[in-house]
Parts: structure tokens; sequence; C-alpha cells
């Protein structure tokens, strides 16, 4: 009989035998995993609430699918209320019970707090094993505050809700990570878990979750990969989603795109009343399962159509006047000078941007900003080049030295407000044009407003991405449109 050694546990184990399942004949792993949970599982909520669990036949298939011989990552993207974490705690449960080939089962459950994984996934599983005594009786449970497990003797197993932070993660081992909302999960956060899970012969990396209010995430990482790509081996992507341009409240795209609306255990109810108090943007991100950019973003929703409406490729006149600003990032934050001229054939301002993106061992060398902008000043017909005193103020005097018309342009919120305000005006009204540049037009996209008594700032800490380029924008855009403030340097209004 297991003893149990921690003081923390809530629940101690009473028998430290393998269970019934060690002598299952089935050799398949998708096959024991199946039959355990509908066996040993029971749903805490919800349809089926008490009873073991009944998988649908797209679940079977899903399982079969991942846990393939293999297979060592997988993804699924659908919409809430698909029984992600009844199956995924289920999966957790079976994986830290069940026999391993490759040693003593770890099964971390990866949320971006501790509290969030214990209130999804990790949570559900408790629940689970406490609603059935050959599982109770066979694990022993902690509950203590950084030490949040339950731990099975028969197979030396644990499983245990963790934070997603990159470095935390490194040290695992799994045996099978399942990573809960990855669509609000970062890039790094999946590759650490990837490099983690190869120190074993075989493991299993899963990710789930709806898709994110934007793209600066794992999952639209990995979506595109796959669709640029193509799926690598080993790799398993399913993605539940209604077709883009779909009627949002077409009850027929509801059942098409919801295995569980189709199986009955998803409520038509729900979904017809969040249909009617729901922003559209927000129902098709979490109950169709779709891509919507710029939730959340200053320029909405239709931020991206209206970015592209204004991309005209035009090559800057060495003679016509040129503005510049420039804002310099802090430690990995890239750094963004935005230029605009007025063009000739059309009287439209058009900017271009030049980004410098750090890495990981270096910051961006603020030799090659200074050398640019001498190539500018050298080139073309440069008039000022805006900048924020705070962060370039010896490498600006030192341009000023060499004649360079620097003016100061204080990123503070009685300056910047009024920016933000006449450039979210101007592209609103489309005043402007740009060419072609992916990088510098998913900066404009990624700003998220930051409200004041005055207007909005944009948020480098809420956005979502580098936002760079489109703080430079607004500080070109200010300078150009008041040129009274050329001289250098400026006095802060």
């Amino acid at each position: 009989m297991a003893s149990g050694s921690s003081g923390n546990a809530r629940k101690k184990q009473i028998d430290d035998t393998p269970g019934p399942w060690i002598d299952w004949p089935e050799t398949d792993r998708a096959d024991r995993a199946i039959r355990f949970m509908e066996t040993y599982c029971r749903p805490p909520k919800g349809h089926g609430f008490g009873e073991p669990m009944k998988l649908t036949e797209d679940q079977k298939q899903w399982f079969r699918d991942i846990l393939a011989d293999d297979v060592t990552l997988a993804v699924k993207s659908c919409p809430r209320g698909e029984g992600k974490s009844t199956e995924f705690a289920a999966l957790a449960i079976w994986a830290t019970f069940d026999k391993s080939e490759t040693g003593q089962p770890q099964v971390p459950i990866v949320a971006t707090t501790v509290g969030q994984a214990v209130r999804s996934v990790y949570g559900v599983a408790i629940q689970m094993i406490r609603a059935e005594p050959e599982l109770e009786n066979r694990c022993t449970i902690y509950t203590a505050l950084g030490s949040t497990k339950f731990e099975v003797a028969a197979t030396g197993g644990s499983c245990f809700p963790i934070a997603s932070d990159p470095d935390g993660l490194q040290g695992l081992d799994p045996s099978l990570a399942i990573v809960d909302e990855i669509g609000f999960q970062s890039i790094d956060t999946w590759n650490s878990l990837q490099l983690a899970s190869g120190k074993r012969a075989r493991s299993l990396v899963v990710g789930i979750g709806t898709p994110g209010f934007n793209k600066n995430n794992a999952l639209w990482t990995l979506r595109t990969l796959i669709r640029e790509n193509g799926c690598p081996d080993g790799f398993v992507y399913r993605e539940i989603a209604a077709p883009e341009g779909c009627d949002h409240k077409d009850e027929s795209v509801w059942y098409a795109c919801s295995p569980a609306l189709r199986a009955g255990y998803k409520n038509i109810k729900a979904l017809r009343t969040a249909v009617s108090i729901t922003p559209e943007a927000s129902f098709r991100i979490f109950y169709l399962g779709q891509w919507v950019e710029g939730v959340d973003a200053w320029l909405g929703t239709e931020g991206r159509a209206l970015w592209d409406i204004m991309e005209s490729p035009y090559v800057l006149d060495p003679e016509q006047p040129l503005y510049a600003a420039l804002d310099v990032g802090v430690k990995r934050d890239s750094t963004a000078l935005v230029l605009l001229q007025r063009r000739i054939d059309t009287g439209k301002p058009h900017v271009k941007a030049k980004i410098w993106m750090p890495n990981k061992e270096n910051a961006v060398d603020v030799t090659e900003i200074m050398q640019y902008i001498r190539i500018l000043h050298r080139d073309y017909n440069l008039k000022a080049v805006a900048y924020d005193p705070r962060l370039f103020e010896v490498p600006s005097s030192m341009l000023r030295d060499e004649r360079i018309n620097m003016v100061e342009f204080p990123q503070s919120i009685e300056r910047m407000t009024p920016a933000i305000g006449d450039l979210y005006t101007a592209l609103m009204q489309t005043q402007l044009t740009h060419d072609h540049d992916d990088q510098f037009g998913q900066q404009v996209l990624n700003a998220i407003p930051r409200y004041n008594e005055r207007g909005f700032m944009l948020s480098k800490e809420k956005s979502n991405g580098k936002i760079d380029a489109c703080i430079s924008l607004a500080m070109v855009w200010g300078l150009y449109t008041h040129p009274e403030r050329l001289k250098s340097p400026l006095v802060c209004l």
C-alpha cells in the first residue's frame, strides 16, 4: 500500500496496484485510450454529466489520428463548446494512468497561467478522477500552491498544470503535453514544448483552442506554415470552422462547423441567444471557429481591407521634399523609420518604412540607423527627421552637427494623442498611399488603443505584436501636416 508523504495532499493514494486496464488485450494506443475514456472518465458537467463518456465518431477518429505511432505534434482548431476541455482532460488521465513504453509518464497541461490551466483542462481531470474510485484510489492529488499535481504510483506518472513561460517549459520531459487555448499562446511556447518533447523515443505535443483575436500566436503561425508548405510528417492538423464569407446567422452553417451540435450535446438555443447579443466578429471567432482580424485593434475588423485599399507603389523623387520619423525600440522591440513624400502624380502623401529587427543576442545597432539617415540626407531632399529625445538624444546631436534637421517629437500624452487622432482620421479617409510591405502593414494593424482624457494613444504593451512603424507613421504624419514644427529643436506644445 502506498503511504503518501506530502502534507499538502488532499487525497492520498490507498491502492498502488495497476488498474484493471493494465490487462486489456488492446495493444494499439488509440484503442486503449478510447476504451479507457469511455470506461473511467465521467463528464463533470454538461451533456452526459456523471455517466461514462460517449465519444463521437469524430472524436474517436481524432484520437486515432494523433495517437498513431509516427505522430509527435498535433493541433486542433475549433469553435467553443465542442467539449475540448472534457476531451483532453480524459486524454491526460489515460496518459498518466496507463502503461507507457517510454518510462514514467509526464503530462503537463500548459495554459497562460497555472490558474487558467487549473480552471480548464486540469480542473476537469481532477473532477473526473474524484468521480471514479478506480482512479481516485490509485493516485495522490496535491493541491498546494506551486506543487499542484496528481501522481500515480503504479506508472510513476504525474500530471500537472504549468504556465506558458518558454524558459520554464524547456526543462520538461513530457510523454504527452497539452497546450490549452493555443490561439492565445506564443509560438515560443510551442517551440519550447516541441524541443522538450524530443527527449523521449515517443512523445506527443497537442495544442487545442479557438482562433485568437490576432495573428501573433502559435495557432496562426502553425496554420500559415501548414497552408504554405503542407503538413509535415508526424504532424496532425485539424481545423473545424465555417467557410469564409458565410452568413453567420445561418443555422445550417452552425451545424456544419460543429460536431457537438450534430451529435446533440451542444445547445442550439444557446447559439440563438449568442448570435443576437454577441458582436459579429466575436461570434465568428468563438462559435464558428473563424479568424477575424482586428477585433480589438485601433482600425477595427475592416483595418486590413482599409490598408490594402491604400496600396499604390511609388518611387520617391530625390528632388521633392521628404519627411521622416524614427521610433527607436527598447530591448527586443523593432526600430522603424517611416518616410513620407507628396506624390507628383496624385498629390497624395506616400509612405514607406524601413524596419530594423533585433535578434536574441543583440539590439538594433544605432550606427546602422544613423548611416541610413545620412544616406537619405545625401540622396534626397530630406527636410526633417522626427524622433523621441528619450531614446535617441546622443545620436540625434551627432546628426544635427552634420546639418541634418533632427526634430524632437516627445511621445507624451499631450503630443501623441492628437498625432494618433490625426493619423486615424487620415487612414479612415484614405488620405495616403503606401507600397506593398507586409511587415509595415502588420505593424500598423497590430496597434491597440489606450484611452485617456484627451482621446487615445497606441499601447505597445497591449498590442498584438510590434507597432513601432505605426508610431513612426503617426509622428511623420504630424510632421508633414504641421510644417510650423520643422524647426529644431521643437518646443513641446
